[in-house]
């Protein structure tokens, strides 16, 4: 009997469990899986931003040199953290790449902030962000400007709780912008095989039919349109089996360092748009997950389904001992006793 109760509440918390699996991907919003392709065009236009260029302009400070990223070649912005251990401070860096940046914003939620915008003082290892600086949503834009062309790179940084960044998101910065809708809040991030939503727009204006391309540091690419309000919709690609060794970099950008020591990487999306006269090229870069009921937690909510069925095994087996014991009473005992002894006497 307690070996069927042990093994049949192993089935059913198994079967559960991968119902739910299911059930959450029958339930996510359906979008037609972009096509993975190259886009050369946008690569060959912008030219080689590999960082050597602009490195003489370091001691004066008027530019900022950016790095080389190894898996695109577009303009991103890198976020690095450090902890003080003398003062238990957070030193936050923003690091240029592909880009040679005349400036670096940083545009908060907070009021105190010269009308919510910062300019951040360049040096050797990137853009240092104000110590005070330690809550809320913070909108990062590095630019270079040309002759006839205008390149931005953006990204988003959080950290703890703050005030609703969705006003800020939407105040003009530059002339192009690809803006999410929303921004994942607080503790949560983007995952693998979710949908999200961005805007894209010029000069305040959404602008419909936009090309945009879409690439991830596990390999991935991919070309979207947006619709006639300006909205594009993005399914986070499931591309880690690509890169299954890779882990979660403390200091991606994003700010999402309490997913430390999970398995993530990092994406761009990138729109180039003619007006004026000019080229522009914007990049908004951040980092993703993996999915929620990937192989790898399904195989840990079973092992810890297994482990709890074990800790109550013991339970079940004193709860049968004393079902048992209640119920055979003496006196039901001593009947029996009598009614086969009367039987072998007749």
């Amino acid at each position: 009997m307690k070996n069927q109760y042990f093994c049949g509440g192993i089935i059913l918390a198994t079967v559960m469990l991968f119902s739910q699996s299911g059930i959450s991907a029958e339930n996510s919003p359906e979008s037609p899986a972009p096509a993975h392709k190259e886009h050369a065009g946008m690569h060959g236009k912008h030219g080689d931003h590999s960082g050597k260029e602009g490195i003489a302009d370091i001691p004066g400070g008027e530019k900022m040199p950016g790095r080389p990223a190894a898996w695109t070649a577009y303009p991103t912005l890198k976020i690095r953290m450090e902890i003080n251990d003398d003062t238990d401070q957070r030193e936050v860096t923003v690091v240029p790449q592909n880009i040679v940046a005349d400036n670096i914003d940083a545009y908060s939620t907070e009021d105190n902030n010269s009308g919510g915008k910062l300019h951040l003082p360049f040096s050797m290892a990137g853009a240092k962000m104000d110590k005070s600086a330690s809550k809320g949503f913070y909108w990062l834009a590095a630019r270079e400007e040309k002759p006839d062309s205008v390149h931005v790179a953006s990204t988003v940084y959080f950290s703890g709780f703050g005030k609703d960044p969705t006003r800020m998101f939407m105040q003009n910065k530059n002339e192009l912008e690809i803006i999410p809708q929303p921004f994942p809040h607080e503790h949560s991030r983007y995952r693998a095989n979710e949908d999200w939503s961005f805007i894209v727009r010029f000069n305040g204006q959404l602008l419909p039919g936009q090309k945009l391309n879409l690439e991830t540091q596990n390999g991935t690419k991919a070309e979207l349109t947006s619709n006639a309000q300006g909205l594009v919709t993005v399914h986070i690609p499931d591309d880690f089996k690509v890169a299954a060794d890779q882990g979660f970099e403390k200091n991606n950008a994003g700010g999402h360092t309490h997913n430390a020591g999970r398995r993530g990487s990092e994406f761009v999306l990138v729109a180039e748009h003619i007006g004026g006269g000019k080229s522009y090229v914007t990049g908004f870069n951040s980092t993703y997950g993996t999915n929620a009921y990937d192989q790898r937690s399904l195989a840990m909510g079973i092992g810890f389904i297994l482990l709890g069925m074990m800790g109550a095994a013991p339970l079940l087996r004193r709860r049968e001992s004393n079902n048992s014991a209640s119920n055979t009473r003496p006196g039901d005992r001593n009947s029996a006793i009598t009614k086969n002894t009367a039987g072998g006497e007749a």
